[in-house]
């Protein structure tokens, strides 16, 4: 039996590069009406939407931003009045980094939707955080969880977190996040030149490269690249930071003070971020991330992680496509370095590994088929709550 169509609305704060591949495919979906509703730019944050969001359906609300906490947080001024008129069957709410948008939602449904389903998308703890249960922060979660009728979280690791906290396991979905796989395959196989060309052609030496993708702030330890490139053999290794933030001028300084003469630090790329990743022999996620994890994949590297955002539990399976570390100093990512450059065949396979997978397990579709699972399970789940409430 064909499944009964759905309008489900996203709510987000912004809608960044990463995800159009996400919401356009969704949006095709058949039997599902989708809309994203997004707000303005997050001042002095990389919260910001792509230029172009062709091919997704969307709604931009006015924002207003008021800080609390340090902290901007968005309110998106006229929101329930939008989703009134959308009247969506389920809401999947962005998570606690836009906790007012669902805190609408929540409004949206006991004034105007009583029969639409919410979905939480999320990544609960991230891996190394203390996991408190009675801290303010901790109960408030736990009480605004209790309206939410299914969990979209990005890994395994984030399942068995919130299975910890009290979920149900039937109410969590997996979509493991990643960024544009299709995008990235294609790019990754558009590009002509060997590792040692892309060297060449970005003005690089010709030797064991480490890459490092990200904003440079200190939840990512960028510096950590500085430290092992003076761990390491100097004529041996390249290490390259591509990305920019506060940290960049520090890192340069650094850099020059020290005379480390085998750190290369570009800033922010856009249509060469390929290459960088061609030329490289591995990234390094020494803090913080995750969307450059399926990123660098595509592009057939292993990958080096110890506490990123959960998503290494499910793409860097150990010693297969990358190395997970117990610990992070710098002597665990030094000796995980060596290690892949004093075996350039198993390093190799293991990118080669990686990008099997991905393309096999870890793709834009998985996470597209969770979504709507998800969504089709949070329908029935409210339609049957709610008879349930009425037959008492």
């Amino acid at each position: 039996m064909t499944p009964a169509a759905i309008r489900l609305a996203v709510l987000q704060r912004v809608c960044p590069a990463y995800r159009i591949a996400l919401f356009s495919s969704v949006s095709r979906v058949e039997g599902v009406e989708m809309r994203l509703f997004i707000g303005e730019d997050v001042p002095g944050t990389m919260a910001r939407s792509a230029p172009d969001l062709n091919g997704v359906p969307v709604t931009k609300v006015r924002t207003r931003f008021v800080r609390f906490a340090k902290r901007i947080v968005p309110l998106h001024v006229g929101l329930v009045h939008a989703l009134r008129r959308f009247e969506p069957d389920v809401i999947l709410c962005e998570g606690e980094s836009h906790f007012v948008g669902y805190l609408q939602a929540i409004c949206y449904r006991l004034l105007f939707g009583r029969e639409t389903a919410l979905m939480h998308w999320c990544l609960t703890t991230l891996p190394g955080e203390a996991r408190r249960t009675y801290g303010v922060g901790e109960l408030t979660k736990a009480f605004f969880r209790r309206f939410f009728d299914a969990f979209v979280v990005y890994s395994s690791y984030s399942r068995e977190r919130m299975i910890e906290s009290g979920q149900a396991s039937e109410k969590i979905f997996v979509a493991t996040n990643v960024g544009d796989v299709s995008g990235h395959l294609a790019l990754a196989n558009s590009i002509a030149d060997s590792r040692s060309g892309a060297r060449v052609r970005l003005g690089l030496p010709d030797r064991f490269t480490v890459l490092y993708v990200g904003t440079m702030d200190s939840s990512k330890r960028p510096d950590l690249m500085l430290d092992l490139a003076r761990a390491l053999p100097l004529g041996d290794y390249s290490f390259i930071l591509v990305g920019s933030g506060d940290g960049l001028a520090g890192l340069r300084a650094r850099a020059s003070s020290e005379g480390i003469a085998n750190v290369y630090l570009p800033g922010r790329v856009t249509t060469e971020l390929a290459s960088y990743y061609r030329a490289a022999d591995v990234l390094l996620v020494p803090g913080r991330g995750g969307i450059v994890i399926s990123e660098a994949m595509a592009f057939g590297l292993p990958v080096v992680v110890h506490q990123a955002d959960g998503t290494e539990y499910d793409l860097v399976l150990d010693g297969a496509t990358g190395l997970r570390l117990s610990a992070g100093s710098c002597d665990d990512f030094r000796n995980a370095v060596k290690w892949l450059h004093d075996d350039p065949e198993r390093c190799a396979e293991m990118g080669a590994e990686g990008r099997r997978r991905l393309e096999r397990c870890w793709t834009t579709a998985n996470m597209v088929d969770q979504i709507i699972r998800a969504a089709r399970y949070a329908r029935t789940a409210r339609h049957s709550r709610r008879r349930r409430g009425r037959s008492r």
